[in-house]
């Protein structure tokens, strides 16, 4: 069974529902192998983070960032903030710099 793209995985929001193989993967360099593999078992073949870790000899920290780098997982660090609708949280920041002056 296909998982639909906006899931949840490994604790990761999973962006994208496929990944495309490039041609002629054996002219890439290990690096890019190592980037497309990971990728491919990930989302084609829907590997753990762990599972790729432990197939790959690589440790999970290094699959996250692969699939940070190539969007395939949302970063979790990065917060989408947005305030709630209708409420204006705008703040007015006065410099203590600012004197007021009074006219008389």
């Amino acid at each position: 069974m296909r998982q639909s793209i906006s899931q949840d995985r490994d604790g990761f929001h999973v962006l994208v529902g496929e990944f495309a193989l490039p041609a002629d993967t054996w002219k890439l360099d290990p690096q890019t192998k190592m980037t497309v593999t990971i990728c491919n078992l990930f989302v084609n073949h829907e590997y753990s983070i762990s599972d790729i870790a432990r197939a790959l000899n690589e440790n999970r920290r290094d699959v996250i960032l692969v699939l940070l780098k190539q969007g395939i997982i949302r970063d979790r660090r990065v917060r989408e903030v947005t305030p709630p609708q209708g409420i204006e949280r705008r703040i007015s920041v006065v410099s203590p710099k600012v004197q007021l002056i009074q006219t008389h």
